[in-house]
């Protein structure tokens, strides 16, 4: 019998507008990879990654949904039992920003409860043509109680570190017992009217 390949499942939803580069960061975390026109995610994508830490592997679910308004109330079903959810927007892009308070709210309703949120402004390569100033956008994120990363799809700044400190947060609640790093049937979408979807610019 093989062993199992990893201690604890932590499932987390990646949102927010349409390409504002939600595909593109995972690409980049999972794969190392990075794809000019990516094309956009229809409904939802499934990715994940093992990481190790100091004392377990953790399976890193990551669920990439769709950002067109027309895949919403479809794509909010794949929010239940999220632990995590990183919340995307495109720093060149100003509605993608003053769109989060919505993403993050559709989150919160959905979500778990306690569902750890990360704050991202994508697309930092693109700065000389920025319309959200970093001091903004922490400010929004100490205001709702996020870690803040400003990150690169395209050179891999910050993709690391933005993804780990979700996983740093839900390990600590591992630890002291609030989440037990498995996947309720709570969180499984089991309707044929909300398929996980195939991805068709860089959502």
């Amino acid at each position: 019998m093989l062993g199992k390949k990893y201690d604890q499942s932590v499932k987390t939803v990646v949102v927010g507008d349409s390409g504002v580069g939600k595909t593109c960061i995972l690409f980049r975390f999972v794969r190392d990879d990075f794809e000019e026109g990516t094309p956009a995610t229809l409904g939802v994508e499934f990715m994940s990654r093992i990481i190790e830490t100091k004392t377990r592997r953790i399976e890193l679910q990551l669920w990439d949904t769709a950002g067109q308004e027309l895949f919403r109330a479809v794509t909010r079903g794949y929010y239940r039992g999220s632990i995590g959810a990183f919340i995307v927007y495109d720093i060149t892009k100003r509605d993608s920003f003053e769109n989060i308070s919505r993403w993050l709210n559709d989150v919160k309703s959905t979500a778990r409860a306690d569902v750890v949120c990360v704050l991202i402004g994508n697309k930092s390569d693109l700065s000389d043509n920025r319309e959200v100033t970093k001091e903004e956008a922490q400010e929004f994120a100490e205001k709702n109680h996020m870690a803040f990363f400003e990150t690169s799809a395209k050179t891999g700044e910050n993709i690391e570190e933005a993804m780990r400190s979700c996983l740093i947060s839900v390990e600590k609640m591992i630890d002291e017992g609030k989440y037990d790093g498995k996947i309720g049937i709570e969180s499984v979408v089991n309707d044929d009217n909300q398929d996980a979807g195939s991805h068709s610019s860089c959502c």
